[in-house]
């Protein structure tokens, strides 16, 4: 076969598909329990740290309402321009999972934070495809997406049950007692996303042969 025959053979055949990849905001992308610690601190003069944020409920151990945690929460993003992301150099190592990923912003922010919340994205230089606001994370699985990366432990056991889904536990101090289940993956980095979408991708093209 010519070399202008294997080009063009090359040229006919599909290219491989990306997996369709929800990326999580809030303590996956931005810290803004940082911020939020900061901010409780400052209202009921304590000195907690983030690490005691050790739970989903954590509006129990602070002794405060659902309601005032939330209330805070979204006070957070009216200051957007000092919510740090959660790592250093992260926008270079989103990117880095564009290789195996189409990522879109999937978040529960409120219709009211959005646009602080894409301006922070634009500000740290984080690039997506899609931004995707639901009203709260147990609607995100009905999405389809064939890859949720979020640090909601609530989440995670929906990912078994829920034909061709996975999960990257983006791993935090509230979610550490999430236990190993099938087609869910835990991460204490970005840096440790690439490799994991890689390993997701071969495993659907095993399933799909």
């Amino acid at each position: 076969m010519s070399s202008a025959a294997k080009e063009g053979q090359r040229l006919l055949l599909p290219k491989p598909e990306k997996l369709r990849v929800a990326v999580d905001v809030d303590g996956v992308l931005a810290e803004t329990m940082e911020a939020w610690i900061k901010t409780f601190n400052k209202l009921h003069g304590t000195r907690f740290k983030l690490k005691d944020i050790d739970s989903w409920a954590s509006w129990i151990k602070f002794g405060i309402s659902k309601d005032e945690f939330y209330r805070i929460l979204e006070g957070t993003w009216e200051n957007w321009i000092e919510i740090p992301p959660t790592e250093p150099d992260l926008a270079v190592k989103v990117q880095r999972a564009e290789r195996y990923g189409i990522l879109d912003i999937v978040t529960g922010r409120t219709q009211r934070t959005v646009p602080a919340v894409k301006q922070w994205l634009t500000n740290q230089g984080i690039k997506y495809n899609r931004f995707v606001r639901v009203p709260g994370w147990r609607y995100k699985i009905a999405l389809g997406y064939d890859v949720y990366i979020d640090d909601a432990p609530e989440l995670m056991p929906m990912i078994p049950p829920t034909p061709g889904a996975f999960g990257i536990l983006y791993q935090r101090p509230w979610n550490m007692h999430v236990i190993d289940m099938p087609r869910v993956f835990k991460v204490r980095t970005w840096s440790q996303i690439p490799s994991v979408l890689k390993e997701i991708t071969h495993t659907k093209k095993e399933i799909a042969a």
